[in-house]
């Protein structure tokens, strides 16, 4: 499955990236938990929220724009929050524009999910990981170039990857699901807890 992108983003680094996550990919397991997303409320909606639609339209960290349905999600409610004020303190815009939020809790079960937070993984990823703590993501997507996270994205997507555990850059010391929601497999869900 390959992605066509509204963007020229096309590099050599790419490659690397790709053959890194082959070479851990057997690494990927079965992910079962709870995760909790926050969304203005005209897309908390029980049938928008899951989607990844928005993501896929504007991008995010680990996805690019115009690429394929992200839904991103934090294991603790609170780096949920953090997530949500995070474009917002980046332009350093008044926070009281985010609001309001609905908070949704929403479990998932997915079947092939690389945990990028397990050292196993570094000798594989963590040069990339490492460029990904330090590099502004925002800047490179409006400078054309394709940031380290939306590689290592784009190359999960692309290797059938249901989706990944990251660190939250939001919220250090917590954890986002990153979850491709055309590559689950059948069996594989998220939905909102009611």
């Amino acid at each position: 499955m390959s992605v066509e992108l509204r963007l020229d983003f096309v590099t050599a680094d790419f490659a690397a990236v790709q053959e890194g996550l082959r070479q851990c990919s057997s690494l990927a397991s079965l992910w079962v938990g709870e995760v909790y997303r926050s969304a203005t409320p005209r897309y908390a909606r029980t049938g928008d929220i899951v989607t990844g639609v928005g993501s896929a339209k504007m991008g995010g960290r680990w996805n690019p724009p115009g690429s394929f349905p992200t839904v991103y999600a934090s294991l603790q409610p609170e780096a949920a929050m953090s997530e949500s004020l995070a474009t917002f303190r980046y332009y350093g815009w008044d926070l009281y524009n985010a609001m309001p939020r609905v908070f949704r809790a929403l479990e998932a079960h997915l079947s092939r999910i690389l945990d990028l937070r397990r050292l196993e993984i570094l000798p594989y990823l963590g040069a990339w990981l490492e460029m990904a703590r330090s590099e502004d993501w925002r800047a490179l997507q409006r400078a054309g170039r394709e940031p380290a996270t939306q590689m290592i994205g784009r190359a999960a997507f692309e290797s059938g990857l249901e989706g990944l555990l990251v660190p939250s850059f939001a919220s250090p010391g917590n954890t986002n699901l990153v979850a491709f929601p055309e590559s689950f497999a059948p069996g594989s869900w998220i939905r909102v807890i009611r």
